[in-house]
C-alpha cells in the first residue's frame, strides 16, 4: 500500500514539472578519479658554447683615394729650334717681310723633314719635367702683332695643323693699317694661339727713350708689367712668355723680366734649345738672317745643326762686353776676312780656366786660347768668313757661377 501511493505521488509531479529531466530520487555513483601522472624528471639541456668571433673585415673608404698616374717618362736629350717670322706681305713688307708662298714652302719642309712643331705650352711643360717631346721639335713664333699674322700666316698654319705663338706690343694693336686687334688676337687664342709680350712701345730695353722723365728702373718695370697684365686683361690668359726687343737684353732686363713673372724669355740668337738652357736667353733662328757660311738661319735651324745654346746654369754678367774690351769692337765693322777675335775677362772676375769656352754664330765652338795670366781670351778663324754679322759668346765659371759676355760685329769686305 505503501509502495502504491509512492508511485502516485511521483507521477503527480511529473505533472507540474513538464519538460525537465526526471530526477531520480537515487544517488548517482562518483565517478573514479583520474590518477595524477608521475612527474617525470628533467632533462638537463646543454648550450652549446658561442663561437669565438671572427676578426672584423675592415671597410673601405668611402672615398678611397685615386691612384696617382704614371709620371711621363721625359727626355732629357730633346732639342727645339724656335722660328722667327715678322711680316708676311713680300717686298711691300720691308726687310722684315718675306712671301706668302715661302712662307707655306717652309711649313712644308718642316713636314717633309719629319719634325714636330709643338706649341708654347708643350715646351715649358718639357723643361718643368711634366711631358714629353719629340727629340726634334720645332717651336714657331711671329712678333710685333701685323695683320698678316691673322690673315696670312694663320690660314697657313691652320693648313698643316702647326701651333704657334704671336709676341705683340701694346701700342701697336688696335692701331689701324696693318695692325691686328684685340678681337682678331681673341679669335686665335680661342683656337689655342698663344699670345705672349713684346713690351709696351716696341723700344730698345736696354736704355729708356730720351723723353722719359721716370728712371730707367721705373720706365723697365713699366714695360714689362704693363704689357703682361694688359694681355692678361684683355685676352683672360697667361702670359707667361716675352721677347726682346731687336733680342737685346742684359742681367738687368733678365731680372725685371723675372721679377714681372715671365716664365721664358727670347732673343734673336739662334740656337738649339735643351731642356735646361736658361729660361731667359733662349735663342730664336730669324728666318731674314744668315749665319757665317752664307746659310739662310730657317735651313741651318731645321738642319738642327746649329749652335747648342749652353745649359741653364745660373748665368750673370751676360752683356758684359760695355765693360770690357773686345776685338773686333762691339758692332764693328771690318775689312779683314780672318780677324782675330779678343777679349779680356778681367771683369767677370776670378775665373776657372778649365771652363771658358769661345762660340762664334755660324761657326759653334771653336779652339780658343785662355791665358789666365792676362785673362785674355783669342781666337783666329781658320777659313775666312764669308760677309755678314757674327755673335762672339764667351763663357765661364767663377766661384760655382756661370758667366757669360757677348758682342757683335760686322764683316764686310
Amino acid at each position: 500500500m505503501i509502495r502504491k501511493t509512492a508511485i502516485l505521488l511521483a507521477c503527480a509531479a511529473l505533472a507540474f514539472t513538464g519538460c525537465d529531466k526526471i530526477k531520480l530520487p537515487f544517488p548517482r555513483k562518483k565517478a573514479e578519479a583520474t590518477p595524477t601522472p608521475a612527474p617525470v624528471p628533467a632533462i638537463a639541456t646543454l648550450t652549446p658554447a658561442t663561437p669565438a668571433p671572427e676578426p672584423a673585415t675592415p671597410k673601405p673608404p668611402k672615398n678611397p683615394a685615386p691612384t696617382p698616374p704614371p709620371k711621363p717618362v721625359i727626355d732629357p736629350h730633346a732639342q727645339v729650334v724656335v722660328i722667327l717670322y715678322h711680316r708676311l706681305e713680300g717686298r711691300q713688307g720691308g726687310n722684315l717681310s718675306i712671301e706668302p708662298e715661302l712662307f707655306e714652302k717652309q711649313m712644308q719642309e718642316i713636314k717633309d723633314a719629319g719634325l714636330a712643331v709643338i706649341s708654347m705650352q708643350d715646351f715649358l711643360a718639357w723643361r718643368r719635367g711634366e711631358k714629353n717631346i719629340p727629340p726634334k721639335s720645332v717651336l714657331l713664333s711671329i712678333d710685333d702683332g701685323y695683320v698678316s699674322t691673322y690673315d696670312v700666316a694663320w690660314p697657313i698654319l691652320k693648313k698643316f695643323g702647326y701651333p704657334f705663338t704671336v709676341f705683340v706690343y701694346l701700342k701697336y694693336i688696335n692701331t689701324g693699317g696693318k695692325a691686328v686687334t684685340w678681337d682678331q688676337l681673341a679669335e686665335m687664342r680661342d683656337a689655342g694661339v698663344e699670345i705672349g709680350s713684346h713690351t709696351v712701345s716696341h723700344h730698345d730695353l736696354r736704355k729708356k727713350p730720351p723723353k722719359v722723365a721716370v728712371s730707367y728702373e721705373d720706365w723697365l718695370k713699366d714695360e714689362l708689367e704693363r704689357s703682361k697684365k694688359t694681355i692678361e686683361e684683355h685676352l683672360g690668359i697667361r702670359c707667361v712668355a716675352l721677347a726682346y726687343v731687336g733680342g737685346n737684353s742684359t742681367a738687368k732686363i733678365h731680372e725685371a723680366a723675372r721679377t714681372a713673372g715671365y716664365e721664358v724669355a727670347f732673343t734673336v740668337y739662334g740656337q738649339r734649345l735643351g731642356m735646361t738652357t736658361n729660361a731667359l736667353t733662349l735663342g730664336r733662328y730669324d728666318v731674314k738672317s744668315k749665319d757665317a757660311q752664307g746659310r739662310d738661319a730657317f735651313s741651318v735651324a731645321i738642319s738642327f745643326q746649329g749652335m747648342l745654346a749652353p745649359s741653364g746654369e745660373p748665368v750673370v754678367a751676360q752683356d758684359a762686353a760695355s765693360s770690357m774690351l773686345t776685338q773686333p769692337m762691339q758692332n764693328e765693322v771690318i775689312g779683314n776676312a780672318k780677324p782675330e777675335l779678343k777679349a779680356n775677362l778681367a771683369s767677370l772676375g776670378e775665373l776657372d780656366p778649365s771652363t771658358v769656352e769661345m762660340r762664334v754664330s755660324g761657326l759653334g765652338l771653336v779652339p780658343a786660347k785662355f791665358d789666365a795670366e792676362s785673362k785674355t781670351i783669342t781666337y783666329t778663324p781658320g777659313e775666312p768668313l764669308k760677309p755678314g754679322p757674327y755673335v762672339v759668346i764667351v763663357s765661364a765659371k767663377s766661384n760655382g757661377l756661370r758667366r757669360e759676355t757677348r758682342w757683335n760685329f760686322t764683316y764686310a769686305p
